[in-house]
């Protein structure tokens, strides 16, 4: 099947024929004389948008100048000037793209003068343009069409940003962007995923877009609430013509590739369609316009294990679902599950309406329905997870799906107000709703061991499912008044929201036991149910060891006790609330964002802007306060009051941006461009909510534990052992009292996150159309974000691991030894802000699109970049213990710099697109986008806890010079003797190429990366033109999109490399428990080195290194 594919793909290559809240619109400006070079005043000027038949007016001031500002995007448009005396002038052929003021300067002739029509900029490149200045990306909708998207997502596109890693900017975390479509949020801003949403769905079509812009330093002031990029898209619309297209893309296991060098890898089962159609046209012509897009995807993702290939019996599950039924009334599902189904429809409608010459209005609608099924969470897990997998076999009622569903509306308002004035409103509203739900109802998440460490089984409702829900509703409004003054643009303007947040989250709400065996649940059940019937239906008192398992049927080495670890415990956990009904985080905030900026066009050369934006964010939510937490005193001195967010603080942002312009005629052009300014961006909304939700009053917190000796005797601790009923409420105290908890608390001083940015670019024109550029990108943090454990005190010692003396100060864990008595809560994680970061990238690009010759249909597109990015954190949780305990670091309590883990040493980044015009009836479009890059960094890490903070696997490692560092640390371990670990560990380290670089240091954090990957995505698309007259067509297009082609024409090309060991924080040496210092002593921190560990890279066997293909078909008319 593959060398078929591979031979389809290369004879349509090769024989085509053969198978017949950011700125939404753009500008034009320009400067009107006659052949004097003397400036006209009042020249009347008409700019038709003639697919629409729309019109704009306008007439010249006394310097000559001209201005039209919020057209349409795209085109083309005719422009007239006229003026008594004079010959019209006419320009036509002219496309607008987003966010673009096209210069347009025209010379006025008497009208003795013949004149010719001009057709303007045909070979234009918008590059070169007098409004650019920082670093940005613009993708139209030929790209769309003509480049591979193996997805059909936006992200296939935006990748074509050269200073981009991943989803990150600039070095800058993908939480960080602003995601907008016609000015609409389409961002999670709440932050629980990298999208809208956390079905793993796209929101939009992308067959309802026309373009899309990627921002990283703009500096006009218009554009704000992002530190990283501004993603913004418009959608299409309507015009005179009435417009169609229906279409079918497809991805199957036949097109998909099974080999990665010599591993075969087994491709089941699985079907993945998206249907959709588009219809636009004129309701009322020249008037009244309408666009509409509809859209559904349907997915099924086979699961590799079942019980056919795993250690789970089916015979022994069968016998505990009856069992559930038959003893406990409860129906844990099905055990063979083999798929799990993602859908989601879509529709994008809009309507525009010329209502006069003045006033234009657009109204815009987006509605998504989407839902992915979810194999059992790992959270908590066994140490195997909960499967599927090779060792268990989950129940179906321990899946749980993800919704999301969206419905957002827009409403825009152009209005040219006279000559000199204008005004752009923008209003809208979002309400998504994201929620879990599951089949089977509530009812406990039970894990069912294997009689040793490993998950056998899982059922119940999903620890974190539990009213896990987020509703968030969005009010925005944009207003931006224009005004001409000669030479100066002046914009003023507010870019305003209002957010609602409703956020539910309660970990093992319905309560979460861990069992040895299925028959120790058995026992356990049954034995419940016997004492609970003679004590008149009450569990008080119950103690498993009060009966024995041979009068249930069972063996002497069933206890009935869990036994989740190797040291052995009984284990049940459950959070409750603490008041009558569930407790949601809810949170509302209110961001001001208002601006003034000038577009001063100093000569025909120069452009400036000068721009202040001041945003002010207004925290507007009644918390609940915690007396005991806030008469507490915590490190340096900090009290806390749960109860208060920050108060309204102005953040100001000033940028100045240019535009030079040495030299622009038909030898070439050079323009110097750049600027210099402050962005000021949103955080993520969880991060803020994490104090409503994590305030010690809310929630109490049930954790038994019944200790086993060595022996597996259990130790008699005072607590009676508990006996499983499947009713949530059982043990939920009656007069609930809180627990000792985690806090959660935002730093009375916080600031929304902040970034300087300068940038400088030269971009050169020559040739027959060749523009080269080089661009310049320095990033400050000014306001950044990390997490800050204010409830961990340090002792007075340090940690001896061979590197320098005092490098690691030593804990003595998250809520013993603290100084004064704080008894109120465990880990206290306050939300600041941190000025220690920053970046810098250097892009080279070189890019042509032929518009004639032998070659005309050509584009061309390279770039390389290069740099890096540092910072305190990355960000990565959303909870704020984990965004804490998970950040690698020597002290995680330190303001400590590190890579970030969008920083990317190199990007070699090539797109092209070709369109062979066979004959009037047929036509082949060939495009590819071919990456070298680096696919992710990680950290080198100790496994276990280093410095006694009580968290594990985050502690950066000291990679020793030599065995003399190594040998009061390192343990025999497996090994025979310290001397056989040591050369192992030192023969891991010699082959790695970053610790080999680095011995007598400490690891940093992201300072190591994978190893280059290329890959190379290939599209080929015929369109057969089987309808054609009065100039009208239907167009019949076939489409292949191939990801990773290079694995397709060689096995062994295009393949991932994936670390050994894991790929956020590698740990190849582990600490044993029990380790710590005396009271006057440093700690010598002792180790043990990972068995048969040679190399510390691996081929990814997984989708990434291996081929897949989409197959399209699409009717147009």
């Amino acid at each position: 099947m593959r060398k078929t594919y591979l031979l389809l793909t290369l004879l349509l290559l090769c024989v085509g024929i053969s198978i017949h809240a950011q700125v939404t619109t753009a500008s034009m400006s320009g400067k009107v004389t006659d052949t004097s070079s003397e400036a006209m005043i009042g020249v009347n000027i008409k700019a038709t948008h003639t697919p629409t038949g729309t019109e704009y007016y306008t007439i010249t001031q006394p310097n000559g100048s001209y201005s039209f500002n919020n057209l349409r995007i795209g085109g083309p448009y005719v422009v007239e000037f006229s003026y008594i005396g004079y010959n019209t002038e006419s320009r036509t052929g002219i496309n607008l793209v987003l966010g673009e003021d096209l210069k347009l300067n025209v010379v006025m002739r008497e009208d003795t003068q013949a004149l010719d029509e001009v057709v303007v900029v045909a070979d234009k490149n918008p590059i070169i343009s007098g409004s650019r200045t920082g670093a940005q990306e613009i993708i139209t909708r030929e790209k769309m069409d003509k480049l591979p998207t193996i997805n059909r997502s936006l992200d296939d596109f935006v990748k074509l940003t050269p200073m981009s890693s991943g989803k990150n900017f600039g070095g800058v975390s993908y939480r960080f962007n602003n995601v907008t479509v016609d000015g609409a949020s389409f961002n999670n801003s709440f932050g629980l995923a990298s999208a809208l949403g956390a079905s793993g769905t796209e929101p939009i079509s992308l067959e309802a877009l026309e373009q899309v812009q990627v921002m990283i330093a703009p500096f006009d002031v218009r554009n704000g609430g992002f530190t990283g990029a501004g993603i913004n898209s418009v959608t299409k619309s309507g015009s005179n013509e009435f417009h169609a297209s229906v279409y079918m893309y497809t991805k199957s296991p036949s097109m998909m590739g099974y080999r990665v060098k010599d591993e075969t890898i087994g491709v089941s089962e699985f079907s993945n369609h998206q249907y959709g159609i588009s219809l636009s046209g004129p309701i009322i012509k020249n008037k009244l316009f309408f666009f509409i897009n509809g859209e559904m995807d349907r997915q099924e993702e086979p699961i590799s294990y079942t019980t056919a290939n795993s250690a789970a019996d089916a015979t022994v599950l069968q016998g505990l679902s009856d069992f559930l039924g038959d003893e406990l009334g409860y129906n844990p599902g099905k055990f063979d599950v083999n798929k799990t189904n993602t859908q989601a429809d879509r529709i994008t409608a809009r309507l525009d309406w010329n209502i006069n010459s003045n006033n234009v209005l657009s109204l815009k609608y987006y509605y998504l329905k989407s839902f992915n099924t979810n194999n059992p969470s790992t959270s908590g897990a066994p140490n195997n997870g909960r499967g599927p997998n090779a060792f268990a076999i989950p129940f179906s009622s321990s899946f749980y799906r993800t919704n999301n569903n969206f419905n957002i509306w827009m409403a825009d308002l152009n209005t040219t107000i006279n000559d000199r004035m204008s005004n752009y409103l923008k209003i809208g509203y979002s309400r998504l709703r994201d929620y879990r739900d599951m089949d089977g109802g509530y009812f406990p998440q039970v894990d069912i061991l294997d009689g040793g460490n490993n998950a056998y089984t899982t059922f119940g409702t999903e620890a974190n499912s539990y009213n896990n829900q987020l509703n968030t509703d969005i009010w925005q409004i944009q207003d931006n008044f224009l005004m001409n003054f000669g030479k100066h643009q002046i914009t003023v303007g507010t870019q305003s929201d209002y957010r609602a947040f409703k956020n539910g989250f309660a970990q093992n709400y319905p309560g979460s036991w861990v069992f040895n065996s299925v028959d120790d649940f058995k026992f356990n059940v049954l034995a419940t149910k016997q004492y609970m019937a003679a004590h008149n239906g009450s569990v008080q008192g119950f103690d498993i060891r009060e009966f024995n398992p041979k009068d249930f049927g069972f063996g002497s080495n069933v206890t009935g006790i869990t036994n989740s670890s190797s040291t052995g415990y009984q284990y049940y956990a459950q959070r409750y609330s603490m008041t009558d009904d569930f407790p949601f985080a809810e949170i509302n905030v209110f961001q001001l964002g208002l601006y003034a900026q000038d577009k001063w066009t100093v000569s025909d050369k120069l452009n400036l802007t000068l721009g202040l934006r001041i945003d002010v964010p207004f925290f507007m939510t009644d918390l609940q306060s915690n007396d005991k937490v806030a008469a507490e005193t915590y490190r340096d001195g900090i009290k806390i009051d749960v109860s208060k967010y920050p108060n309204a603080k102005p953040q100001f942002s000033p940028r100045f941006g240019f535009n030079y312009k040495p030299f622009d005629d038909e030898n070439g052009s050079l323009q110097i461009r750049g600027g210099t300014g402050l962005f000021t961006g949103t955080p993520p909304y969880v991060w803020i909510s994490n104090q409503a939700g994590n305030n010690g009053v809310l929630f109490g917190d049930l954790n038994v534990r019944a200790v086993k000796d060595k022996n597996d005797n259990i130790i008699s601790d005072g607590r009676p052992s508990l006996g499983f009923t499947g009713n949530m409420d059982t043990y939920k105290p009656a007069e609930g009292s809180a627990t000792r908890s985690d806090i959660a608390i935002t730093d009375p001083d916080f600031k929304y996150p902040s970034l300087w940015k300068s940038n400088i670019a030269a971009d050169y024109k020559f040739g027959d159309g060749w523009v080269a550029t080089v661009e310049l990108l320095y990033s400050k943090d000014i306001n950044a974000i990390y997490h800050d454990n204010i409830g961990l005190y340090r002792t007075e010692q340090f940690v001896n691991d061979g590197g320098a003396g005092n490098a690691r100060p030593y804990y003595n864990g998250y809520y013993s030894d603290r100084e004064g008595n704080q008894k109120a809560a465990n880990h206290v994680v306050m939300l600041r802000n941190t000025s220690k970061g920053h970046s810098l990238y250097t892009t080279f690009q070189l890019q042509k699109n032929f518009i004639d010759g032998i070659l005309k249909g050509l584009y061309l597109n390279g770039s390389y970049s290069f740099g890096q990015s540092r910072g305190v954190t990355d960000g990565t949780s959303s909870v704020a213990t984990s965004a804490w305990k998970y950040r690698a670091a020597l002290d995680g309590n330190a303001e400590e710099v590190g890579y970030t883990a969008g920083s990317f040493d190199g990007r070699l980044l090539l797109s092209a697109s070709y369109t062979a015009n066979w004959s009037k009836y047929a036509a082949t479009s060939f495009g590819l986008i071919y990456q070298r890059y680096r696919p992710f960094r990680y950290s080198y890490c100790y496994n276990g806890d280093a410095n006694g903070d009580s968290q594990f696997s985050n502690d950066l490692m000291y990679i020793p010079a030599n065995f003399d560092e190594v040998k009061d640390h390192l343990l025999p371990g497996d090994f025979d003797s310290q001397e056989d670990a040591w050369k192992a560990m030192n023969a891991f380290i010699e082959q790695d190429p970053y610790l080999s670089k680095h011995r007598g240091e400490y690891a940093e954090r992201n300072g190591a990366v994978a190893p280059f990957a290329n890959q190379l995505d290939l599209s080929v698309s015929h369109d057969i033109k089987v309808y054609q007259k009065n100039g009208r067509s239907h167009t019949l297009r076939f489409s292949f999109n191939i990801a990773n082609f290079l694995n397709l024409l060689n096995r062994n090309w295009g393949v991932v490399q994936t670390t050994v060991l894991g790929n956020q924080q590698y740990q190849f040496l582990t600490i044993p428990k029990g380790q710590g210092p005396s009271a006057a002593n440093n700690y010598t921190l002792k180790y043990t080195m990972a068995k048969d560990l040679d190399e510390t890279f691996k081929d990814n066997l997984n989708d990434v290194s291996r081929w897949q293909m989409q197959f399209g078909i699409k009717y147009i008319f």
